[in-house]
């Protein structure tokens, strides 16, 4: 072992804080304030892999769509906030959900199926494309047509007491804050 303080007492050298090293900074800003979001090629690059069957869908949705994972009002490329181009994870992550084909209509014709698969794995079905309905005792959903689902809810709208009766509607299931 060396001499002196530093050598003879193992706590100093394990609790020891390093100086600040400002070659070591990539800017005098912290967290990088002021400054526009990171390029994020590695979650570019995924995104083109997942949607490679979709690609001018997916272009036309990221250039003339909406973002519906955030509230920066995004408009394409662009959004009412963020000089330059917007271009989130969060958006990226939820490409493929928008372009992915229509689940076939069997899929949700055993629930007891369903309930053994993971969040990840019923979102690989693929998206809803028609009105499916589970009636009491049945063991999954059918497929029913856009009258029939209007009529049935409208009907428990009408049936529904006005002080116990209330809307949620989004995109993904949860509210926005979620995300954030």
């Amino acid at each position: 072992m060396g001499h002196g303080p530093k050598a003879t007492n193992p706590l100093r050298r394990r609790f020891h804080r390093p100086r600040w090293r400002p070659e070591h900074w990539v800017s005098w800003r912290p967290n990088g304030l002021g400054l526009q979001k990171p390029n994020h090629y590695k979650e570019m690059l995924t995104t083109v892999a997942e949607n490679r069957g979709q690609l001018r869908y997916a272009t036309r949705i990221l250039t003339q769509g909406v973002c519906d994972g955030c509230a920066l009002g995004v408009a394409g490329l662009h959004d009412w906030t963020i000089d330059g181009i917007h271009l989130c994870t969060t958006r990226l992550n939820l490409l493929k959900v928008n372009t992915m084909g229509a689940m076939a209509d069997d899929a949700l014709a055993d629930v007891a199926a369903l309930r053994t698969r993971s969040p990840a794995q019923l979102r690989e079905l693929g998206r809803l494309a028609h009105p499916m309905l589970r009636r009491r005792g049945e063991p999954g959903f059918t497929r029913i047509s856009w009258d029939q689902a209007m009529a049935l809810a409208a009907d428990r709208v009408r049936a529904a007491l006005p002080d116990r009766f209330g809307i949620f509607t989004t995109s993904r299931g949860i509210t926005n804050e979620v995300y954030y």
